[in-house]
């Protein structure tokens, strides 16, 4: 997927923003991880990646859009989580509600973060 988004002039970025917007809220990402490995399996997100479900692509989907609207040809892992938040459905939620967290609050997080990153 990546590969197809940069041959079409978008291209992904580091991860670092998500996981600043997620500890700031006090989410600790290695729970996160941990609570993935439960959901999925253990190593479900290592290479080779596994067919993206539907609510995968959809979160993809969204992804593009969330940074499309807030002005970046780039996305990196900011925009994927406001788009798997936009979604509304999916895995990826339900790992969050596992680890308590509050996916507005999150939203709101990860846009403060990406404005004054901007700045």
């Amino acid at each position: 997927m990546v590969r197809l988004l940069e041959a079409a002039g978008v291209a992904a970025t580091g991860g670092q923003p998500a996981k600043d917007a997620l500890s700031s809220l006090g989410i600790d990402v290695e729970e996160v991880k941990h609570q993935a490995d439960n959901t999925f399996g253990a190593g479900a997100f290592q290479y080779p990646r596994p067919a993206y479900t539907e609510d995968a692509k959809k979160a993809l989907e969204q992804t593009l859009t969330e940074a499309r609207a807030l002005g970046r040809e780039r996305f990196g892992t900011e925009h994927i989580l406001l788009g798997m938040l936009s979604s509304g459905q999916g895995r990826g939620l339900e790992v969050l509600a596992a680890c308590e967290v509050d996916a507005g609050g999150l939203r709101e997080a990860v846009l403060a973060r990406v404005a004054r990153d901007a700045s």
